[in-house]
């Protein structure tokens, strides 16, 4: 009897959440697609999908849906993120997202988008409550998966807090210390899609320690969101922010690099608040990548490599 199979485009939140979406469906006894890693083509697609204004991140996620029309796969599942805290919104693209996909590609994708509206992952159950509904499943099967995936999920979050990276933590990889440390500040699919990002983060933790924003722990950004005129409308956006005024207060890194996608609006007030805040501290070298479809790789190489000779040969010098 063949397992009944989930296709997950490998895009967006996958880079946030994948570890235990996959962990959950892998409990409940199904089986996981999972769309190829970024490349040009899903890139080239995607943009022939989508509309202009739209960003280059959800562009791609067309992209990686189209992959699904070709394979056997029971549903797709594009949640529908509304929230992940209380009186904070996901950005309304990804909102508007699932219904866009579904005008588009029809009856040739069976959807699955259930809303997700948590606060904390206590709540969370409460957003899958109709999962027995869609899928073979029981709820007592619903309920075990979660227990599970609450378990992983709060033993991820040790490990990133200790200084792990995300990648360390999937691939149970062991990356020597090395001399300096960058901040490598934006959202999840900015900084682990090689195929938007051009291998960003494989470039930096060659050469250098690596601070993502799912690294700083609650202290660290709650000292960094003192530093805000006031709370901000996004939560994803609010972490960055904090993250990066953090380290940009307190020097808890040697450099930082702010990776953002052209056309996405949320970013492009944060990374201004960002700048200013900068202004007024400047001790820490800050540089901007700002990544679209045309972004070529030897030209993001040598300012990425420059910069990391900025910051290895300060670093020697305050050492001497």
């Amino acid at each position: 009897m063949n397992k009944f199979t989930i296709g997950i485009p490998r895009a967006l939140l996958f880079y946030d959440f994948m570890p235990y979406v996959d962990y959950f469906f892998k409990n409940l006894g199904l089986e996981i697609v999972l769309s190829p890693p970024t490349n040009k083509k899903i890139i080239e697609k995607g943009n022939e999908l989508s509309v202009d204004e739209a960003c280059l991140p959800v562009k791609v996620c067309m992209g990686h849906l189209q992959y699904f029309e070709e394979q056997k796969v029971n549903l797709v599942f594009l949640p529908r993120v509304i929230s992940i805290e209380k009186g904070k919104y996901i950005c309304p693209k990804f909102l508007g997202l699932p219904d866009y996909a579904k005008s588009y590609f029809g009856n040739k994708l069976n959807f699955f988008s259930p809303d997700i509206k948590v606060n904390g992952f206590n709540n969370f159950r409460k957003s899958l409550k109709d999962l027995s509904k869609n899928l073979p499943v029981n709820k007592g099967q619903i309920n075990h998966a979660l227990k599970e995936v609450r378990n992983f999920y709060l033993s991820n979050e040790k490990l990133l807090k200790e200084g792990k990276n995300l990648k360390e933590i999937i691939t149970n990889a062991k990356l020597r210390k090395k001399d300096f440390t960058i901040a490598l500040i934006g959202h999840g699919y900015n900084i682990y899609d090689g195929g938007i990002s051009l291998d960003i983060f494989d470039k930096v933790i060659k050469r250098a320690n690596v601070k993502t924003v799912e690294m700083y722990s609650e202290e660290e950004l709650n000292l960094g969101k003192q530093f805000l005129p006031k709370p901000l409308f996004w939560s994803f956006g609010e972490r960055i922010l904090a993250a990066a005024l953090y380290s940009l207060k307190y020097k808890d890194v040697d450099g930082m690099v702010l990776v953002t996608a052209f056309g996405c609006g949320p970013d492009s007030f944060v990374n201004e608040l960002i700048q200013q805040f900068h202004k007024k501290h400047p001790e820490i070298p800050l540089m901007i990548l700002t990544l679209d479809e045309h972004s070529a790789e030897a030209g993001l190489v040598t300012r990425l490599e420059a910069f990391m000779d900025l910051l290895s040969l300060r670093r020697k010098r305050l050492w001497a």
